[in-house]
């Protein structure tokens, strides 16, 4: 069973998806350090290690996708996440 935190960390990673792809949608990217800086925002979080570990779950739950070392793609949101 995921524990209370996870589920909450994925609801952030969640909302931080929708936010960018209502910004920007599948038409642009958006830049690393603004990814970086809106995880810091909604976790209250400055550190590097968990900010890095945040990015590489979004990618792992395919919420993001990694062009270089700057362009960060947003892929469009599922409707019936949780």
């Amino acid at each position: 069973m995921t524990r209370h935190s996870e589920l909450e960390a994925l609801k952030i990673r969640e909302e931080i998806q929708r936010h960018f792809w209502n910004e920007v949608g599948a038409v642009e990217h958006i830049s690393l350090p603004k990814l970086k800086n809106a995880i810091e925002r909604e976790f209250k979080c400055k550190d590097d290690r968990f900010v890095q570990a945040q990015i590489d779950l979004m990618q792992t739950e395919a919420r993001i996708r990694m062009e270089s070392r700057v362009k960060v793609w947003i892929k469009k949101p599922r409707n019936n996440e949780l």
